[in-house]
């Protein structure tokens, strides 16, 4: 029954937000923050850490990479490749003239900007 009301609840506030209303939401879920926000405020013993929006704070705060898994023969390899290093784009497509598996963006969450930027876990 919860995961129902939440539904309901994330449904109203989108719908309130496309009417053009200005909704602030409060919470500790920073998946939920991700997904309904268009700025978001981290907020540490009463002071302000940052406000802007979910994209930019990924950005500015987190690690850039791709993670590739490719099959060359029997031989897996997988390789983490940061986005911001030099030659970036050609190791990448260096990557793919073997077989690939998988290949997945990885981000940083706000949940890990949080602890980075306030240095404690969420409550």
């Amino acid at each position: 029954a919860g995961s129902m009301v939440a539904k309901y609840v994330n449904r109203v506030i989108e719908g309130e937000a496309q009417r053009g209303a200005a909704v602030l939401l409060t919470t500790h879920d920073m998946m939920e923050a991700d997904q309904l926000s268009d700025r978001v405020s981290f907020i540490n013993e009463g002071k302000v850490l940052v406000n802007d929006s979910p994209e930019n704070l990924k950005l500015a705060h987190g690690k850039r990479s791709v993670k590739v898994r490719t099959r060359d023969g029997g031989d897996v390899t997988e390789r983490v490749i940061p986005l911001d290093q030099e030659g970036a784009g050609e190791e990448l497509r260096d990557l793919l003239t073997d077989e690939l598996m998988t290949i997945h963006t990885e981000e940083a969450t706000l949940e890990d900007i949080f602890i980075q930027m306030a240095g404690r876990g969420l409550e």
